[in-house]
C-alpha cells in the first residue's frame, strides 16, 4: 500500500564527518589541481599568460582577474565556480541527493536523523557557496520544528530565512512565504496570512518571466487559506487560474499538493472529481516517498466524505490518516485528523469515543497554541456535551468556540457554530439569547462575502 512507500528511508551521508572541508587558498587549490594533473605552470598558462603570473597566483601574491580565473579553470578542466570555491566534483548533485533523502526521512518521522543530515548539508553548502541548497536545508530544518508542533520556533526560523533568501531563488522564497502565512493562520491571524500571500503573488507576477514553481506554491497556500476561511469560490477561481501551470512545474511535491487542495474544494455532488484529485495527489506523494503527505491525503478524503454526509466512510479514512500521522510524529496533523474523526463519530452517535478523541486533540492544540484547532475542539466537545444532555457545559464550549473562531478571522466557522449554539439555546427556551447568537452569525456571514 502507498502508505509504506517511505518506510525504508535511509538518509545519505548523515554520519559523514565535516573534517574533509579543506580550507585552502585559491592559489593553493590551483597548484594542487595542476600538480594532480601532471601539468607545469607553463602548460597551464599556455601563450596567454606568463609562468611568473601563475606562480604569483599560486603563492597568493596576486589575485587573478575573473577572465584569468576562467581561463585557468578551462585549462585545468574544472568549472570556474568549482575552482573558485573549492568544490569537489559532483558535490552539488551529491548534496541535492542527500537533501532529497533527508526530506523523505522527515516525512517518515525520522526527525532527528533528518535534522542531523540537514544541518550537515547546510554547513557544506555554505562552505561550497551553494546558497540555494543551503537555504532549502534551512527551510526543512524549520519544517522539522513544525512537524513536532513547535509552531513558534518554526515561525521564527521561517522569518529568519525570509531575510536571507538569496537573489534568484523564487521557488525557495515562495516556500518560505507560504510557511510564514501558514504559521500566522495557525496562530489566529488569518487576515495577515492572506495579505502576505496576495502580496507575494503580486510581487512575483510583477517581474516576468514568472517562475512556475514559485507561482504554484504561493497559489496553493492561498487556495488552502481561502478554504480555511470558507471562501470556496475564490479558491476555485485560483485553481482555474493556476491549472495551466502544472505541466511547467518541476517540483512534483507541489503539484501533488495542488491536487490535494483541489480535492478538498469539491462539493457534495463532486465526489468523483474529489476522488480523482486526491488519488492523484496520493500517487505522486507515494512516488516521492512522502509518508506524512500520504496521511494528509487520507485526512483530506475523510474531510470530503464527512461533508458529503457519509460519516462511516469518512471515519475509516480518518482513522487511517490518524494512524499514519501519529506514527510519523506529525503532531498538529495528527490532532487535526483526530478532531475530524471525533466529528465523524459524533455524527454516528458514538458520543463517548467522540468526546475522548476531541479531548485528546484539544490538549495537543492548547500545547501547540493552534488557535483553529482549539476552536474546533471546543465546538466538537460542545456538540458532544449537548447530545449527552449537558446543556450548560455545551453552551460554554460552543460560545468559547465562537469567540476563538472570530478572533482567528474564520467567519465561516463562526456562522456554523452560531447556528449550533442557537439551536441549543432554543431547545432550552432561551429565545432572546438564541436571537443574539443568530445575529452574531449573520454579521459573520456578511463578512464572508
Amino acid at each position: 500500500m502507498a502508505e509504506t512507500a517511505a518506510a525504508d528511508v535511509v538518509v545519505i551521508g548523515d554520519d559523514a564527518p565535516d573534517d574533509d572541508l579543506v580550507v585552502e587558498s585559491l592559489g593553493q587549490r590551483i597548484r594542487r589541481l595542476r600538480v594532480a594533473r601532471g601539468l607545469t605552470q607553463q602548460q597551464v598558462v599556455g601563450t596567454r599568460y606568463t609562468r611568473a603570473f601563475l606562480g604569483a597566483v599560486e603563492s597568493g601574491a596576486r589575485a587573478p582577474s575573473p577572465e584569468a580565473l576562467a581561463y585557468v579553470a578551462r585549462r585545468l578542466g574544472v568549472p570556474v565556480d568549482d575552482l573558485r570555491y573549492g568544490r569537489p566534483p559532483g558535490v552539488a548533485d551529491q548534496l541535492a541527493a542527500e537533501h532529497a533523502a533527508a526530506r523523505r526521512a522527515l516525512s517518515a518521522g525520522q526527525v532527528a536523523a533528518a535534522e542531523q543530515a540537514l544541518t550537515r548539508i547546510r554547513r557544506r553548502a555554505d562552505h561550497y557557496r551553494l546558497p540555494e541548497l543551503a537555504g532549502w536545508a534551512g527551510y526543512h530544518l524549520a519544517e522539522a520544528q513544525l512537524h513536532r508542533g513547535l509552531t513558534e520556533d518554526a515561525a521564527a526560523r521561517y522569518d529568519e530565512l525570509a531575510r536571507a533568501v538569496p537573489d534568484g531563488c523564487p521557488a525557495l522564497r515562495a516556500a518560505v512565504l507560504a510557511r510564514q502565512a501558514y504559521c500566522l493562520l495557525v496562530t489566529g491571524d488569518a487576515p495577515r496570512a492572506v495579505a502576505i500571500l496576495e502580496g507575494g503573488l503580486r510581487a512575483l507576477r510583477a517581474t516576468p518571466p514568472v517562475d512556475a514553481d514559485a507561482e504554484l506554491r504561493l497559489t496553493n497556500a492561498l487556495m488552502y487559506t481561502f478554504l480555511e476561511l470558507s471562501w470556496r469560490d475564490r479558491a476555485r477561481r485560483l485553481e482555474r487560474d493556476v491549472s495551466p501551470l502544472l505541466d511547467r512545474v518541476a517540483n512534483q511535491e507541489w503539484v501533488a499538493q495542488f491536487h490535494a487542495i483541489a480535492g478538498q474544494l469539491r462539493r457534495d455532488g463532486e465526489l468523483a472529481e474529489a476522488d480523482h484529485h486526491l488519488r492523484e495527489a496520493g500517487r505522486r506523494y507515494a512516488e516521492l516517498g512522502l509518508t506524512r503527505e500520504i496521511g494528509l491525503c487520507r485526512w483530506a478524503r475523510g474531510y470530503v466524505l464527512l461533508r458529503a454526509g457519509r460519516p462511516g466512510e469518512a471515519g475509516t479514512e480518518l482513522r487511517r490518516a490518524r494512524e499514519i500521522l501519529g506514527a510519523v510524529g506529525a503532531v498538529l496533523d495528527e490532532a487535526g485528523a483526530t478532531l475530524e474523526l471525533a466529528e465523524a463519530r459524533r455524527r454516528e452517535g458514538v458520543l463517548d469515543e467522540a468526546g475522548e478523541l476531541a479531548e485528546h486533540a484539544a490538549r495537543t492544540a492548547t500545547a501547540c497554541d493552534h488557535r483553529e484547532l482549539m476552536a474546533e475542539a471546543d465546538r466538537v466537545r460542545g456538540l458532544v456535551r449537548a447530545a449527552q444532555g449537558d446543556a450548560d457545559q455545551a453552551r460554554r464550549l460552543l460560545l468559547r468556540a465562537v469567540d476563538r473562531y472570530e478572533r482567528a478571522g474564520l467567519m465561516g466557522d463562526v456562522v456554523i457554530t452560531c447556528r449550533h449554539l442557537a439551536e441549543l439555546l432554543l431547545a432550552g427556551a432561551e429565545r432572546d439569547a438564541a436571537a443574539a447568537v443568530l445575529r452574531r452569525g449573520l454579521r459573520a456571514a456578511e463578512r464572508l462575502s
